[in-house]
């Protein structure tokens, strides 16, 4: 393959790192899945975001969300602070993502379902106890068209002026006076973001409420309402996801010293073996040459970052399927490793079981028993420095289990630092060194 055997055995190595590299990968979208840890990060994230218990208790049981485990909490329905924390922790669903643009409808959907009744309830009623006919048609779709565009105040005092009817005129000026004075105190126009402004008056949470006013102060429609809640979302999303990223950072970790200590990857004894053993190293380098890890891990990547569609969780069946097709994955990933002829696994075998300590003495072919002081043989020389044998760790089993501790230690541990560096620069490495392109 190459023309020096220190460089295979390198190649050999960053083979194998990049290897475990994909394990880990494969390994963390199991766990990602079992755990549902992106749902958990979500909610966490907009736990963050919508500080107030009871308004958030109802945005993540709506069903465009449908984040927790738990029946719908109705828009207008009253529920305690109490109720709403255990709503809120009653368990993730296998939701993964969320549209900006439905967090934005629910929320302010949630705003307004209180301040509509407010401040348009009397008009509402008045208007529903006119006699059916064209005027409460048409007074009904101005007052419509005013809560939700702001526009058609004028239009809605005109037609309120040309009623025929004298009793329904004056209780509809009234009312209408009466929204006008409560508009005024609270230092509104009458605009779109009347009924929203006005909800904010619904939070308990005042630094919720106080960080919705900010955010809600310089608009001037719902549109614009809309677009700055979305990017206020979209910036706490992008913090929920560098959490989430850390935290299978530290999962990739944990996840590695498993591989390492579970599997026994040994550094000093896998490159020992690639240097002493060609054909065990060309095996290696031939794997090496023809297995794409960068599309492996890619795909790996993908499935754990993959995200369902809003508002649609995964069935249980769904979640276990996932499961064990990502096992699988694993699982040939750890077969490949094991069909290397490397010096993987453990056992327990003690020597004298494994080979009596007997020598040919006197060359008749016939083992003899070995006097006391007779220097081992060849073989069980090697036996005592097995590195994969855990009775030559036992103290007084081996001459040298001192050394294979501190041996085998060094090994786990760089074994641990290498796979620590992640997929991605393994593949740079293998591919600059091999003259592939290797993605990351």
């Amino acid at each position: 393959m190459f023309d020096s055997p220190i460089l295979e055995v390198i190649v050999g190595m960053i083979f194998i790192y990049s290897l475990l590299s994909v394990l880990v990968t494969q390994i963390n979208t199991v766990v990602a899945t079992v755990l549902r840890l992106r749902a958990r990060h979500l909610l966490e994230g907009i736990t963050e975001l919508v500080q107030d218990p009871i308004l958030r208790a109802k945005l993540v049981t709506h069903p465009l969300i449908r984040l927790v485990n738990s029946d719908l909490v109705l828009p207008d329905q009253r529920i305690t602070k109490e109720q709403a924390d255990q709503i809120v922790n009653s368990g993730v669903q296998a939701v993964t993502w969320i549209n900006p643009k439905t967090f934005t409808d629910v929320l302010i959907t949630l705003l307004r379902v209180d301040s509509d009744k407010e401040l348009f309830g009397a008009l509402f009623d008045i208007i529903d106890g006119m006699p059916p006919g064209g005027d409460r048609r048409r007074l009904r779709l101005i007052v419509n068209r005013l809560t939700t565009t702001g526009e058609g105040l004028d239009e809605l005092r005109q037609a309120i002026a040309n009623l025929p009817e004298a009793i329904y005129r004056e209780a509809l000026t009234e009312a209408l006076d009466e929204i006008d004075d409560e508009i005024g105190q609270m230092g509104l126009e009458p605009t779109s973001i009347v009924s929203l402004m006005a909800g904010l008056r619904n939070i308990a949470n005042p630094y919720f409420r106080t960080a919705l006013q900010t955010i809600l102060s310089t608009t001037q429609n719902v549109e614009q309402a809309a677009e700055q809640i979305e990017t206020w979302f979209n910036e706490q999303m992008d913090r929920t996801t560098t959490a989430y990223k850390r935290t299978m950072i530290y999962w990739s970790l944990g996840v590695g010293i498993l591989i390492a200590v579970v599997l026994n990857v040994d550094t000093l004894n896998i490159a020992r073996t690639l240097w002493e053993d060609p054909t065990v190293r060309n095996q290696v380098l031939v794997l090496a040459e023809t297995t794409d890890l960068a599309a492996l891990n890619a795909q790996a990547e993908a499935e754990m970052n993959a995200a369902q569609a809003e508002g649609q969780s995964q069935t249980a069946q769904e979640v276990l399927d996932a499961i064990a097709q990502r096992s699988d994955a694993a699982l040939d990933t750890i077969n490949t490793l094991l069909g290397l002829r490397l010096p993987l696994g453990w056992r327990f075998e003690p020597i004298d079981k494994a080979l009596p300590l007997t020598v040919d003495t006197n060359g008749d072919g016939e083992a003899d028993s070995v006097a006391e002081g007779t220097q081992l043989t060849a073989v069980q020389q090697v036996l005592l420095w097995d590195a994969g044998n855990l009775w030559n760790y036992l103290p007084g089993n081996s001459p040298n289990w001192l050394s294979l501790i501190v041996g085998k230690l060094i090994g786990l541990v760089a074994t641990m630092i290498a796979v620590a560096q992640g997929a991605p620069f393994w593949f740079n490495l293998l591919g600059r060194l091999t003259g592939r392109n290797s993605g990351t």
